[in-house]
């Protein structure tokens, strides 16, 4: 009998992980893994935004450069899934992080090339993600739970659907 539900829980579990609905992939080591992450810095806007994003039951914060050439691909398959991280109580918060030379301007339009359109963005024209969230590199993509505390950082070639399932792993 045991062995008979052991079975049944493997064949689910298969299923399950088929299906992207299994664990997420684990962390890239990060300095702040398990700590809390608040700041607050102005929208392209100019209204001033915290982050973690209020209300939501997890935040998933994606640190982009104008410039960077690994965002172009990147940033526009994580936003593809702003519809599934809302629907799981989140948000997706992306951050621009501005470059000596660099201005929100040139962040809009690198977005808007890449097909994100209308998009409110932060701005770190100051190194607040260097020193607050630890970024050293782009893109850099957080998950920060209710709390603000930083439960997972993208691994390098990380898909979105492992950000999603890190994201409500995180709720």
């Amino acid at each position: 009998m045991l062995r008979a539900h052991l079975a049944i829980f493997a064949a689910l579990s298969l299923a399950l992980a088929a299906c992207g609905a299994g664990a997420p992939s684990p962390s890239a080591p990060h300095a702040m893994l398990g700590r809390a992450v608040e700041m607050s810095l102005p929208t392209n806007r100019g209204q001033l935004e915290t982050l973690p994003a209020r209300g939501a039951a997890f935040t998933v914060a994606d640190y982009f450069g104008p410039s960077c050439v690994p965002c172009r691909e990147a940033v526009p398959r994580l936003h593809a899934r702003k519809a599934d991280f809302e629907a799981a109580g989140g948000r997706l918060v992306l951050i621009a992080v501005l470059g000596d030379g660099e201005s929100t301007e040139d962040a809009r339009r690198a977005l808007e090339s890449w097909g994100v359109t209308g998009e409110r963005f932060l701005v770190d024209n100051g190194d607040a993600s260097k020193r607050e969230a630890g970024v050293r590199s782009l893109p850099t993509t957080l998950v920060l739970d209710a709390r603000a505390v930083v439960r997972w950082a993208a691994p390098p070639g990380a898909t979105a659907e492992d950000v999603l399932r890190a994201a409500r792993a995180a709720r």
